[in-house]
């Protein structure tokens, strides 16, 4: 109370007004909020930086072959695969590794950090997309089965080796969370 006026007052200073938009960092209108993230969660454990390290070549890997997709001469049903080469059992293995690193690597003072949360949600979002790509890869490698059956079977199974490993790393993202829904007994 500066002066003995109280705020509300007549003669009172109005308050300085509110930032224009949102806040730095906020989408604007979505309803989407990104956490903020600690730059020092990073730094102390490298397990972190690992599922991190992870994701980003799933990034990368995935828009090179978005890429590759859309290259010439190339069948609607390769340009599809292409398009989806993510769901194979290699990234599989790798979402499960990472979603490993992010577990064992992030104590418990870590576990409520905005980051390893943002993280848990990122990859079950990854899981749950190699597991997706996986079932419609293996579908569309079997529509070759009129045209070379042993490859069309072989493409088929290997496709589908992908999805229960992605779904393993979903599984335990997803419980793993310390955000996620309240779990039923």
């Amino acid at each position: 109370m500066p002066n003995g006026v109280t705020p509300g007052e007549p003669g009172s200073p109005m308050p300085p007004p509110p930032p224009a938009g949102p806040p730095p960092g906020q989408g604007s209108g979505t309803g989407f909020k990104l956490p903020p993230i600690d730059p020092e969660a990073l730094s102390k454990t490298p397990w972190v930086v690992g599922a991190v390290a992870i994701l980003i070549a799933l990034v990368i890997f995935w828009l090179s072959s978005i890429i590759g997709a859309f290259g010439s001469g190339l069948p609607a049903r390769l340009r599809i695969i292409d398009f989806l080469g993510l769901g194979r059992d290699e990234w599989a293995l790798a979402i499960l590794l990472a979603v490993a690193l992010l577990v064992l690597g992030s104590g418990a003072a870590d576990k409520g950090s905005s980051l390893v949360l943002l993280l848990y949600q990122v990859l079950f979002i990854a899981a749950a997309l190699v597991a997706l790509a996986s079932v419609v890869n293996a579908i569309i490698e079997f529509t070759y089965i009129g045209d070379t059956p042993d490859l069309a079977l072989a493409g088929f199974v290997g496709y589908l080796a992908g999805v229960p490993i992605a779904g393993a790393a979903a599984l335990w993202a997803f419980r793993s969370n310390p955000a996620a829904l309240p779990r039923v007994k």
